[in-house]
């Protein structure tokens, strides 16, 4: 029989609530909107760490979906933050491309 894997639907879930409130928490203190993707992919990591700690014995073979439910837990967070909000700061401090495929140059408007 196959080992059962320690992070199901349930557990997900409760990690995601849990840094989803952490996370709103963090955003009404004041945290920038700048500072949130940062933010949101910590408190997952911490998040899913915690819960592998709970656990008590870390198994090699479940690296995988500690993995897995560390992105989970951030795409739930990240959308309670509000990226999309967030986001256009980032994209437009973006430079441009270095010159090089074609030759042309890009002229920002």
């Amino acid at each position: 029989m196959p080992p059962i894997s320690t992070i199901d639907a349930n557990a997900a879930t409760a990690i995601g609530a849990t840094v989803t409130v952490l996370t709103q928490l963090i955003k009404w203190a004041g945290l920038p909107d700048r500072l949130g993707p940062v933010v949101v992919l910590i408190l997952s990591a911490i998040g899913v760490g915690v819960f592998a700690y709970s656990l008590g014995d870390f198994q090699r073979s479940e690296t995988f979906n500690y993995l897995s439910a560390w992105a989970n837990v951030a795409l739930v967070a990240a959308g309670i933050f509000g990226f999309t909000r967030a986001a256009p700061s980032a994209v437009t401090a973006l430079r441009s491309p270095p010159a090089g495929a074609a030759q042309s140059p890009t002229v920002k408007e």
